[in-house]
């Protein structure tokens, strides 16, 4: 997605046009308008309610897909809007009942506050030993949850009143609850933008949208007029939120072929995250993500480094450089996060539209390492891992000694694994006919300093350290060809 000014002109004119129509009303009572009937009500709310539990059912279709504990949350979330808000539907006077009794008004207030907490936790990251056993117990926890909706559901329709306890036109109790849903979907709203700005992907920005639509809801019901327009804005901004929602997954789905990137980009935000306070294990996390969007090439970003380590030692690169070196060809192609997988995982010849699309990834992976701190430093080395020595490359058709020493690198070893290893275009070749290729192609698509310093960093190995490389077909130095 263009993130051009006309982007964020359009969206913030569609996002801040019910707030203005909200304050206008606000300010001119006499235009606020008393308004609607109990029939309208019941089947507004039940549009919301209905779109609420699709949205339950998509996300926890796909949780095994996704392998991501935020997908338990969301679902959660979506799961609590639609049992809590049907009793707001069914407590409307001339259905189930025919009084208005506390449910009616509580259900409102509740649905935002148990949706914004749930949402607020898919967005966080959790210790490792609580994702872990929420993993386990996941299953549990809906159900759980699923089953004390269900109660809160036949308490509203067998014992009508039952939470008349509650002081719910108490104006101190509103304003708390306000805040408080309002911090959160505010707080969720800024993880997935965080997100959103990494991978791009359309059904992050539908998140966001729908994250801002619920805190214009809060707004309308906390200061909106009964039954009057003011008080109408925020049950057809709930619907709005659920169908922007469902319009990023449908484009996510007829872009991607699937949803599975839905959590991708939250995994790589999290894992970002860590990496600038110093952690190593978002490395790994990292790499698992890009790998994940395409498994025939699962290992290959690990090979690559290893690669890139044996040639930046034969060229005697400082200590500095090479641990540069090994996080560029660990992140060399982070940028794929967000590029479809029906593309990545075409086993047939791309057209010039899908090439165009693959040859993104690598500015969009300059992009991404220039956001954080930790990255920024290999930025450039990610961008032209893709230039040829003879400017035939792209993004920019550098040449020669214009593209970065650790791109020039990357871009050797990352061919040597792509032929050793195979993908799902092409088959896999032996070692000798890699050197070849690689020599062939030294002084037009390679470096010859790097494509002599990779094969001779190659023969070096030991048998030991060969046989921890985790590339196909490569045998110990001294070992005779077949």
């Amino acid at each position: 997605m263009s993130l051009s000014w006309r982007f964020w002109s359009v969206w913030l004119l569609l996002l801040g046009a019910p707030m203005a129509a909200f304050v206008t009303l606000l300010a001119m009572p006499s235009w606020d308008k008393p308004w609607g009937t109990f029939d309208g009500h019941f089947w507004v709310v039940s549009a919301t309610t209905i779109a609420a539990t699709a949205a339950c059912a998509l996300l926890i279709g796909k949780a095994r897909s996704l392998r991501e504990t935020r997908a338990i949350f969301l679902g959660l979330a979506f799961m609590s809007i639609a049992g809590i808000f049907a009793v707001h539907g069914l407590s409307t006077p001339g259905h189930i009942h025919d009084e208005v009794y506390a449910e009616l008004r509580v259900s409102t207030w509740l649905s935002v506050l148990a949706g914004a907490f749930f949402v607020a936790c898919s967005a966080v990251t959790l210790p490792e030993h609580a994702d872990d056993r929420l993993k386990k117990n996941g299953a549990l926890v809906f159900g759980a949850v699923a089953l004390g909706l269900g109660l809160y559901i036949g308490l509203a329709i067998a014992s009508p009143g039952w939470l008349a306890f509650i002081p719910v036109d108490d104006r101190r109790l509103q304003l708390a609850v306000t805040f408080v849903t309002l911090g959160l979907l505010a707080f969720s709203a800024l993880r997935y933008f965080q997100a959103f700005l990494f991978a791009r992907l359309p059904s992050q920005w539908a998140m966001v949208v729908a994250l801002v639509l619920l805190m214009e809801v809060q707004a309308s019901l906390t200061w909106g007029h009964f039954w009057q327009y003011s008080w109408w804005e925020y049950h057809f901004l709930y619907g709005a939120a659920f169908i922007v929602l469902f319009a990023g997954w449908a484009i996510e789905a007829g872009r991607a072929g699937n949803l599975s990137v839905f959590a991708e980009g939250l995994t790589m935000r999290d894992a970002l995250g860590q990496l600038n306070r110093g952690h190593t294990q978002p490395i790994v996390d990292l790499v698992d993500a890009i790998e994940l969007k395409d498994l025939y090439t699962l290992g290959h970003v690990r090979r690559v480094a290893g690669y890139a380590l044996i040639t930046g030692r034969e060229m005697r690169l400082s200590p500095a450089e090479q641990r540069n070196l090994t996080l560029a060809a660990q992140m060399h192609d982070v940028g794929k996060i967000g590029t479809p997988d029906r593309i990545l995982t075409k086993p047939g010849k791309l057209t010039s539209e899908e090439f165009a699309v693959i040859q993104e990834h690598a500015e969009r992976g300059y992009e991404i390492a220039q956001t954080v701190p930790a990255l920024r430093q290999v930025a450039g080395a990610i961008r032209h891992h893709h230039e040829k020595y003879d400017g035939s490359g792209y993004p920019e058709s550098l040449r020669a000694d214009a593209i970065p020493l650790l791109s020039r690198i990357v871009a050797v070893v990352d061919a040597y694994d792509a032929m050793t290893s195979g993908r799902v275009y092409q088959t896999a070749v032996d070692h000798e006919v890699a050197v070849d290729e690689l020599r062939r192609c030294s002084g037009s698509h390679f470096d010859p300093a790097c494509v002599d310093a990779f094969l001779a960093g190659l023969a070096r190995q030991s048998p030991a350290e060969a046989a921890a490389l985790p590339a196909r077909r490569l045998r110990p130095a001294g070992e005779a060809a077949a």
